[in-house]
C-alpha cells in the first residue's frame, strides 16, 4: 500500500471502561454507518485525550447497529473517567439511538459483541497528545 501505513495492536493489556450501543436508521449503508462510527470514536478520543481500543460488533441486516467495548490503557483509565464526565455522547451521535453504560464484568459481553455480530477490530485510536505520538512513535501502536 503505497503512501499509507498499516498498524497492528501492541501486545498490551487494555482495560474495558464502557459498553456502548449505537443504532442508526434501518438499512443504513454499511460504509456510511462505519464512517459515522469512526467519527464518533475520534470525537471521544479527542475529548478524553486517551488511547482507545474499541472492540466492535456490527449488525447490518435491517436493524443497523453496533455494540462496542471501549478499552483504555491502565495508566490512562483515571484520565478517561475524569474527562468522559463532560463528554456528551448524544451530541456526537445524532443519527438514531445510543446506549452508554459503564463496563460491568461477568456478563460474557465480549462473547456477545464479537460472537453474535460481525467483529470489527480496529487499531488503537491515538489522541496525538504526547510528543512521541505526534511524531509517529506512539507506544500503543506498532507500524507493520
Amino acid at each position: 500500500m503505497a503512501g499509507s501505513q498499516l498498524f497492528t495492536r501492541v501486545n498490551e493489556q487494555f482495560v474495558p471502561v464502557v459498553f456502548l450501543t449505537l443504532t442508526d436508521a434501518n438499512a443504513t449503508a454499511s460504509w456510511l454507518f462505519i464512517d459515522r462510527l469512526s467519527r464518533f470514536l475520534w470525537e471521544l478520543t479527542k475529548h478524553t485525550k486517551v488511547h482507545i481500543l474499541p472492540d466492535i460488533g456490527l449488525e447490518e441486516d435491517g436493524n443497523t447497529h453496533a455494540h462496542l467495548i471501549l478499552c483504555v490503557p491502565p495508566g490512562e483509565k483515571l484520565r478517561f473517567l475524569e474527562k468522559v464526565e463532560s463528554f456528551r455522547p448524544w451530541k456526537a451521535w445524532r443519527f438514531k439511538t445510543l446506549d452508554w453504560r459503564p463496563w460491568e464484568s461477568g456478563h460474557d459481553t465480549r462473547g456477545y459483541v464479537l460472537g453474535k455480530h460481525t467483529p470489527l477490530l480496529p487499531d488503537v485510536l491515538c489522541p496525538k497528545r504526547a510528543h512521541s505520538c505526534r511524531a509517529g512513535r506512539c507506544s500503543h501502536i506498532r507500524p507493520e
